[in-house]
């Protein structure tokens, strides 16, 4: 890691983590994001070690406060699909076995 620098989190695409980094810049956070993907020749290794997302110090408390405030708030909650009954996990808006959006 960085000297200087704690990770508050990690994220298996660069969406996700790209988006948290902007919502905490945005917010007077300073921060940068660690990929370890061979510089793009490796992908894979994303799903594997993830996106690291780097706080200074100082800033960590502050930093995880503004994460856990509004990170789930975009997300919906786990359900069970009303078709084929399928479990589905928090996050997704269509079930994986049937198609049936969530309404």
């Amino acid at each position: 890691m960085r000297d200087g620098m704690t990770q508050i989190d990690t994220f298996l695409n660069d969406l996700d983590a790209e988006i948290a980094l902007n919502r905490l810049q945005a917010l007077g956070v300073r921060g940068e994001l660690i990929k370890d993907n061979c510089g793009g020749m490796r992908p894979h290794l994303d799903l594997i070690h993830g996106i690291k997302l780097l706080v200074a110090d100082e800033d960590q408390s502050k930093a995880r406060d503004i994460l856990d405030a509004e990170g789930d708030k975009s997300q919906s909650p786990a359900w069970s699909c009303p078709t084929c009954q399928e479990n589905i996990e928090s996050g997704y808006d269509a079930c994986w076995q049937c198609g049936h959006q969530l309404s």
